[in-house]
């Protein structure tokens, strides 16, 4: 594990990313912006591979908000819901970061639309391509 989290954290801090909260195996982080997160996601994707490891990955953009070291909102809720629907070794979004990005030259694959436990509306997954 601390392998695991030397190389997650060694991209976080390459692509400007926020590390929030660990949750045994997994992480929360945040990013300034939609393409730097789907960035930290394939690198780290990349690096862990290296280890033997395949990683599932779900991003959302949306709102949160910070009280005292907490960080909370639905956005988190959402992207972890997408993180649950991603198969080993990939990165998964919601259409609100596909759409964000509409000209950032990253390829997006329909994944189709998608209940996600605890969450009101069903969401449109695209799988972020090579």
């Amino acid at each position: 594990m601390n392998h695991y989290y030397a190389a997650v954290r060694r991209e976080l801090k390459a692509l400007r990313g926020k590390e929030v909260v660990t949750t045994g195996d997994g992480l929360l982080a945040t990013f300034g912006a939609p393409a730097a997160g789907v960035r930290c996601a394939t690198a780290i994707r990349e690096a862990v591979r290296t280890l033997g490891l395949e990683i599932r990955v779900g991003l959302h953009a949306g709102e949160y908000k910070v009280s005292g070291a907490e960080v909370f909102g639905l956005a988190f809720h959402i992207g972890a819901r997408v993180a649950a629907k991603a198969r080993a070794g990939e990165v998964l979004v919601s259409s609100a970061v596909r759409d964000l990005m509409s000209q950032s030259g990253i390829r997006f694959k329909d994944r189709g639309v998608h209940q996600l436990k605890g969450v009101p509306e069903r969401w449109r997954l695209y799988r972020v391509e090579r």
